[in-house]
């Protein structure tokens, strides 16, 4: 994922490996052509070449440096806990969670920040027009005039409709099913 966005990291990795002299052939060949096209990547090398220099003797200038016993046994130990480390312990669900954290979310930290603050603004907006459809939703009291002239609006509905006399309902025919042959010949009938 990250080689994606940044396509010259990977190629660090193997320039500090040029710089030191133990990068396959296969590979150099590749980096020497990338090298030959990105003018940052070359000014990496020069600063790795310049760190790598004073390290490249280091095995006749410390030849006669011999560590003790008990640092030996403080190496080994350091060694073992790292590759028991944190890695050892997590299940492969965690270590997939932890791989997308890496490289999704912590690189772009700064724009799933900005997201949250929308969404938290867009939140807030929600609320507050849910709380004034609340209050839009009782009915204000009526005008002076709506009371004054209803009384009138209702006796002029009762005089256009008429006198209140009961009607006769109509009985209903009673449902009985039928198969649609005999259902299709009414409707041809009417």
């Amino acid at each position: 994922m990250k080689w994606f966005w940044n396509p010259c990291r990977r190629h660090r990795r193997n320039i500090c490996l040029l710089a030191v002299g133990a990068l396959v052939e296969r590979e150099t060949s590749k980096l020497r052509a990338h090298l030959a096209e990105c003018a940052d990547c070359r000014k990496y090398q020069d600063e790795m070449e310049l760190l790598a220099r004073p390290l490249a003797g280091w095995e006749t200038n410390f030849a006669h440096v011999e560590p003790t016993p008990e640092t030996r046994t403080g190496w080994a130990k350091a060694i073992q806990g790292a590759a028991r480390g944190k890695s050892a312990r997590l299940s492969a669900s965690e270590n997939v969670l932890l791989t997308c954290w890496r490289e999704l979310v912590w690189p772009c930290r700064q724009v799933w920040a900005g997201l949250a603050a929308v969404w938290v603004v867009i939140l807030a907006v929600n609320f507050s027009a849910s709380d004034t459809e609340l209050v839009a939703g009782k009915s204000p009291p009526p005008f002076p005039e709506m009371t004054m002239t209803f009384p009138q609006q209702e006796k002029l509905l009762a005089e256009l409709m008429g006198p209140n006399e009961p009607r006769v309902a109509v009985p209903l025919k009673p449902f009985s099913p039928r198969p649609s042959s005999e259902r299709r010949f009414e409707t041809l009938k009417a």
